[in-house]
């Protein structure tokens, strides 16, 4: 949990991107309103849990993420923000919850992420694994110059981020009916992994379409417009707070 915020309306659930760990939104909790709890989950291989093998079955981790998400302990409507590899999996986990007859999150967002049905991970993400430092730049942002010189150090950073491409290369998507969850879709207007369009195609998956909402910069826009992107994120989230919790099907 980044801020324990037990009177808050709403529990807003933060998915990391490839390789990263929960840390990556620390500085979200300032600038969410009280109404929202700001949580970040915790995946195995990265942050605290950097000791534990990595998950690389996307069926098996988005369905334990949906555990953490329906929590029956805490009533209160919650929302999933996932960007780039934490897309897929807040996306696989809401229908996880359909399956199972769990709660629904009131807003599903997600971000810098190609939708999964169009078969755009196998295609992107190996050339840029092969592309070395410059196609790993493009995924993560720029690489600080004491991991550069320490291999060590440049291997456990890796390794997480191996792991979640692995992830998506693993992944095939299986058609359901569309979700009935509100959606919300961000990028950067300079991604170069993810292109509008691609964005653009999650609104395949839903029952009501969504407009692609743009941020300057690329795939790594999360770390340099991050009060922006929670402002408009507030926005959206604002109505679910008065909401009752979205039933599943």
């Amino acid at each position: 949990m980044l801020a324990a915020r037990p009177q808050a309306a709403l529990r807003l659930y933060c998915v990391p991107p490839a390789g990263a760990g929960p840390d990556c939104y620390l500085r979200w909790a300032p600038l969410l309103p009280p109404w929202i709890e700001p949580c970040s989950v915790a995946l195995p291989g990265r942050g605290t849990r950097a000791a534990e093998p990595s998950l690389t079955d996307p069926a098996y981790l988005s369905a334990r993420l949906a555990a953490v998400l329906d929590d029956w302990t805490d009533p209160r409507p919650f929302a999933v923000f996932g960007h780039s590899a934490g897309a897929l999996l807040a996306y696989e986990a809401t229908r996880h919850l359909r399956r199972t007859h769990g709660r629904l999150p009131s807003l599903l967002a997600v971000s810098s992420l190609s939708a999964p049905h169009i078969d755009a991970y196998s295609a992107g993400l190996p050339p840029r694994l092969t592309a070395g430092l410059e196609g790993i730049r493009e995924l993560v942002g720029p690489i600080p110059d004491q991991l550069l010189a320490d291999a060590r150090l440049m291997a456990a950073a890796c390794t997480p981020l191996l792991a979640d491409c692995l992830l998506l290369l693993h992944y095939r998507h299986r058609p359901e009916p569309p979700l009935d969850v509100p959606l919300a879709l961000y990028g950067g207007e300079h991604d170069p992994v993810t292109s509008v369009p691609d964005l653009q195609a999650w609104n395949d998956l839903v029952t009501t379409p969504a407009p692609v909402q743009l941020f300057p910069g690329g795939h790594t826009y999360l770390q340099t417009e991050t009060k922006a992107l929670v402002d408009r994120l507030t926005e959206t989230l604002d109505p679910a707070r008065y909401a009752r919790p979205v039933a599943t099907a």
